[in-house]
């Protein structure tokens, strides 16, 4: 994601200018929870849809932006939004040429927020890739196919931040992971983050301190984000065992690339790195989530 423009920075400007023609705007890209302080633990103010628009405040830090949305100050996960500067939009502009489904995010698996028919004219807030392009229509932000439109004017450049959620964000999680090796001991049905875990509350734990929010538990987990095959596995994903029965998930752990995962795990009483291809777990194995 961008750098947040920091309300500070602007001071100067302020002396003559008003700041809210220059603030830092933002946009819900997933559904977020605002929140009362920048932690996943703080109380939530309300759940925020995708296309809502807000003023941002201040960059708290890479986490968590300082935000007000209807007069209201709180707090947003950075990994769940987008930010563009009130004067720095794109002057590209569209037309729809085919009637085509307006959708929450760059992907067929997204959500439809409505159909915009043939000459709908909206404005390009920036090209995703040769496929998609973010864009504004009727004062909601969502992203359409590029086959279905034509466009003129200069798109702002692709953001690896937005056009891929989550890139950067699996790479910190397996790192948070890593931390508590030697650190977490298992226990079944316990959440006593960091030191005394389970599964679960150890994936839940991992993935909240990069504001990522996930309910305790693998039977909720399980069905947490949206599917993913075995040969599709991103860094990351949340991968699901049954150490009883093939169809009986029990365990959870978090996908790192290369065939392997890490978990917490009653075997090792810790946190621990194991195999998707060989060994114990390669039998065990049920199903996976893309949470990010």
């Amino acid at each position: 994601m961008k750098k947040f423009i920091s309300l500070v920075s602007m001071t100067a400007l302020a002396l003559t200018l008003s700041t809210s023609a220059f603030a830092a705007q933002g946009t819900v890209d997933r559904s977020v929870n605002f929140r009362s302080a920048p932690s996943t633990d703080s109380s939530v103010y309300s759940l925020l849809k995708p296309g809502t628009t807000f003023e941002i405040i201040d960059d708290v830090n890479q986490y968590w932006v300082k935000a007000k949305v209807n007069g209201k100050v709180g707090y947003l996960s950075t990994n769940y939004i987008s930010e563009k500067s009130s004067s720095g939009t794109s002057g590209a502009t569209g037309t729809v040429s085919r009637s085509v489904n307006f959708r929450s995010g760059p992907s067929t698996d997204s959500k439809v927020y409505g159909l915009l028919k043939a000459g709908s004219k909206f404005q390009v807030l920036e090209k995703v890739n040769s496929y998609w392009l973010k864009i504004s229509a009727d004062g909601k932000v969502g992203y359409v196919s590029t086959d279905y439109v034509t466009t003129s004017g200069t798109p702002a450049p692709s953001n690896p931040s937005t056009s891929q959620p989550g890139a950067g964000t699996a790479d910190r999680i397996i790192q948070q992971a890593k931390k508590l090796q030697g650190v977490t001991r298992y226990e079944f049905g316990v959440n006593k983050a960091p030191n005394v875990m389970d599964c679960s509350a150890f994936t839940k734990y991992v993935f909240g301190k990069e504001g990522v929010e996930l309910r305790w538990g693998t039977r909720y987990q399980k069905d947490a984000g949206k599917a993913v095959s075995k040969s599709n596995l991103q860094k990351g994903d949340l991968v699901f065992f049954g150490t009883s029965s093939k169809d009986d998930i029990n365990h959870v752990g978090i996908y790192m690339g290369n065939g392997q995962f890490i978990h917490n795990a009653p075997s090792t009483d810790g946190v621990t790195i194991s195999s998707l291809t060989s060994g114990y777990w390669k039998d065990k194995y049920i199903s996976a989530r893309h949470v990010l």
